[in-house]
């Protein structure tokens, strides 16, 4: 829709601030109104739509896309839930774009334009372009080429129909804007206070945000163009990454049943995917047992959330369920192992966006290829410390202790080899992303670790090979055909094994 490229204030944010109501309703009348809207609780309503978006966008890309095409979940539906699983044509693969552009981008792109021409308003202006990459990055991650430069400028230029961007430019602009964004924060002006719900105004935190997509970016970029890969990567490290548990860039949910209630907990919830629809996968399972992970029993449990190994049972990918009846003849589905309905599928469990064990294992991903000194085994002991203990985020059944941890370190010890340590560094990265199916999507994409063995199921798309990206969504070619047809002229074909720019062969 045309209207995905123009503002768009959510239920989210009349759930953040109920005294916005009478202006939200002049929104809807009058876009220039979104003036009236205090640019502070904007930035409320992005943080927080970027963690939701749409639930059904949640469970059909996130969930039953990418988490099952690198085969952590995975599902014996072939329709509106197992196309990931199976490499089949999916309808609804671009609802991660309609989102982003409908409930986050907008916004943000208004928040910017409403902040930038007054000097008070730096530390706003500047979490606002952040916030903007971070959502961009998984965005253009996930598609490659997208609208970028004249997104969400529709009630500022007219333009509803925006070009696609190359993702070489779109990669180039987001490394400037962190760049001047981190450099730009001041103390002494406005503060941005409880408006942000992820740093509470912590401006030191909101650096450690900026450098750490940086280094994400950079290292993303390794392929096509290796000196500025090193040269941002480096920026990156000498700007300051996360290191501190409390860096971690996350969103809290409520315990109500609404929009900012947990959006894969509302979805299990509302749809009872838990039952039949959506189950551990058999390779995400051995990986958790064969090392002896105690994240499985904060990931993993039955559906009435029993955690005992002897009772978890994981669905291997590709099956449909006449194959799940020929493979398994007398199980029921439903006993099969899912998502830990009593700590990770509860509505106050958060939401991860960026980890300090993501830049960590990036970190010791740059030791050992060389991009600078430093200890890659102690950075990759510090990466997994800090996925155990980022899991107490989802309350008591997720804390893992500090025994637990270095029983796990020492049975699995950082390797010998270069080329098993960047298969240790992208196993790690997969654990640590569960889910946040678009970044380990991604990951995978880059490294090619963990190794795994595509499913082939009869009908896919993709010549039994795991999809390298996501298709745009089906009204572009009506609502926006010009600016599509430049994607594909410089991109290639709107296919699942079309690579992006930095996934170069």
């Amino acid at each position: 829709m045309k209207r995905k490229y123009l503002v768009y204030i959510g239920a989210s944010l009349m759930l953040l601030s109920a005294s916005c109501t009478k202006d939200l309703e002049n929104v809807n009348k009058n876009p220039n109104s979104t003036t009236s809207i205090p640019p502070s609780t904007m930035l409320s309503n992005v943080e927080l739509a970027t963690a939701t978006l749409g639930r059904g966008t949640i469970r059909r890309t996130n969930l039953s896309f990418d988490m099952m095409a690198v085969q952590q979940l995975a599902s014996t539906e072939t329709i509106d839930g197992g196309e990931g699983d199976k490499y089949l044509k999916s309808d609804n693969a671009g609802n991660l774009q309609d989102d982003s552009y409908t409930l986050i981008i907008n916004n943000a792109v208004q928040l910017i334009e409403n902040v930038k021409k007054d000097p008070t308003q730096i530390n706003l202006l500047s979490a606002a372009r952040i916030w903007k990459v971070l959502v961009f990055q998984r965005l253009t991650d996930a598609y490659g080429d997208v609208p970028y430069f004249d997104a969400g400028k529709g009630y500022i230029t007219g333009n509803v129909t925006p070009n696609y961007d190359k993702q070489s430019d779109i990669y180039a602009d987001m490394l400037k804007e962190l760049s001047e964004a981190a450099a730009a924060f001041d103390a002494s002006k406005t503060p941005l206070g409880s408006a942000d719900i992820v740093y509470n105004g912590d401006l030191s935190k909101w650096k450690k945000l900026a450098y750490s997509l940086m280094l994400k970016l950079a290292m993303r970029m390794e392929k096509q163009d290796i000196a500025k890969a090193k040269d941002w990567a480096s920026k990156a490290i000498a700007g300051g990454v996360m290191s501190d548990p409390t860096d971690v860039c996350i969103i809290k949910h409520s315990s109500e049943r609404n929009d900012v209630a947990n959006p894969i907990t509302y979805t299990f919830n509302s749809y009872t995917l838990a039952d039949t629809k959506i189950k551990i996968s058999k390779t995400f399972l051995n990986q958790l047992v064969s090392t002896s992970d105690p994240r499985r029993g904060v990931f993993v449990s039955t559906v009435s959330g029993d955690t005992t190994l002897a009772n978890l049972k994981a669905l291997p990918n590709g099956l449909d369920m006449n194959g799940f009846n020929t493979a398994f003849p007398g199980d029921q589905l439903q006993s099969y192992a899912t998502l830990n309905t009593k700590v990770i599928l509860t509505l106050t469990a958060p939401t991860f966006l960026l980890t300090p064990a993501e830049v960590q294992l990036l970190q010791s991903e740059m030791v050992v290829k060389g991009w600078m000194s430093g200890d890659a085994a102690g950075l990759y002991a510090q990466a997994v410390t800090s996925s155990m203990k980022q899991q107490a985020a989802y309350g008591a059944g997720g804390t893992i202790t500090d025994a637990q941890t270095q029983a796990y370190l020492t049975a699995n010890p950082f390797p010998a080899a270069a080329a098993d340590q960047l298969k240790a560094l992208g196993t790690q990265y997969w654990i640590a992303t569960f889910l946040n199916g678009w970044e380990s999507h991604a990951n995978w994409r880059r490294t090619g670790y963990p190794v795994l063995t595509p499913t082939n199921y009869a009908g896919n798309i993709t010549n039994g090979q795991i999809p390298r990206r996501l298709t745009y969504p089906l009204n572009e070619k009506v609502n926006n055909p010009k600016g599509l047809q430049s994607s594909l002229t410089n991109q290639g074909k709107d296919e699942y094994m079309t690579r992006v720019w930095w996934d170069k062969q």
